[in-house]
């Protein structure tokens, strides 16, 4: 607010609107303060110009330094106790100046002069103060408006991916084959496969419907996933749940999980003669892990490069925390924090 391109404009407005007020209410007669009023408009505009500047100076100058504090106190707070300075000081300096000019007048209408001005300075800074803090939650309110909406629209494109990973020919054609398979053997496995397989689709479904799960939640919703891999690759998938119990309460980023086990198979050999290891585990119970052993495809499959990329947009705009991926000769590694519900 303090910067805006037409403040002048409003600092001239706002010292002649509080000269008129004073003016109106007949100040200057009750006080038996004798001054031609072009005077006493300069003054009002003068520690109107003061406060202003010196405010916006002031703002300029402690921008990201309480935050980078880790101060407790709220930033407007401070503002506001340090402005009082700025007020403190305009106030003094207008009362020196016109009396180093105006030196005719006694020391009673002086006393009364100078405590009108100190007062009049830290009003206009109360003033000036609480319009920048509508200016700056406003300003908050319609910034966590935008975040949510790319929120709900990035985990809309989290989950609609999901689901095109899934319903592309090659899952279908995969799951099919399995299913025919268990069906000709009269397996009874066909019934559970097909329960399974409509869960996993139930689930990417309801994915968009909130920003975080609880990691229970998470680890039920792929389970039946990796069924499906399961019965698909055999032997060639081995998957090690290690999760600790405190955890489990805990809020993650939802269908993270599953994309990126869909992702470490994607870019990797998955065969029984080498077998593909994932492990997902919460080291510590403050952050879920998940990992597997690097062995790239020759022929890599085409990829959107959506998948980190979206679960770490989803991540930094829910919870402000980062997406860790590490990659050595042998692991490639992601670690995604967990947050209190």
């Amino acid at each position: 607010m303090f910067s805006h391109r037409l403040r002048y404009l409003f600092i001239l407005v706002l010292g002649t609107y509080s000269y008129l007020n004073t003016v109106f209410s007949e100040t200057f007669r009750y006080y038996g303060i004798r001054e031609n009023g072009w005077v006493i408009l300069a003054i009002f505009v003068y520690i109107c110009l003061l406060v202003w500047e010196g405010n916006r100076l002031l703002y300029g100058w402690l921008s990201g330094r309480l935050a980078a504090m880790d101060s407790k106190m709220h930033p407007l707070l401070g503002f506001f106790l340090l402005s009082n300075f700025v007020a403190g000081f305009a106030g003094v300096s207008a009362f020196l100046l016109v009396r180093l000019l105006r030196p005719e007048h006694s020391v009673e209408e002086w006393n009364i002069a100078g405590k009108l001005i100190v007062l009049f300075a830290f009003r206009i800074n109360l003033f000036l103060q609480c319009i920048h803090a509508i200016f700056h939650l406003l300003s908050r309110y319609k910034q966590k408006e935008l975040e949510a909406e790319e929120l709900r629209r990035v985990s809309t494109q989290a989950s609609l991916q999901a689901v095109r990973s899934q319903v592309n020919p090659h899952f279908l054609f995969n799951n099919l084959n399995v299913l025919s398979s268990l069906i000709l053997q009269k397996n009874d496995e066909a019934n559970t496969f097909v329960e399974k397989f409509s869960l996993v689709y139930r689930n990417l479904l309801r994915g968009q419907e909130r920003d975080m799960v609880a990691l229970q939640e998470e680890l039920d919703f792929i389970k039946p996933y990796l069924y499906l891999l399961e019965k698909r690759f055999g032997q060639g998938l081995r998957v090690t749940l290690n999760i600790d119990q405190s955890a489990l309460k805990k809020q993650v980023v939802p269908v993270a999980l599953q994309m990126l086990v869909e992702n470490a198979i994607k870019h990797n050999i998955v065969s029984s003669r080498k077998p593909l290891h994932v492990r997902i585990s919460s080291p510590g119970g403050d952050a879920l892990v998940v990992e597997n052993d690097l062995q790239p495809r020759l022929e890599k499959e085409p990829s959107t490069q959506v998948g980190l990329e979206n679960i770490r947009q989803r991540l930094r705009m829910t919870t402000g925390r980062e997406l860790m991926v590490e990659q050595t000769p042998s692991i490639f590694r992601v670690t995604m924090p967990l947050m209190y519900s």
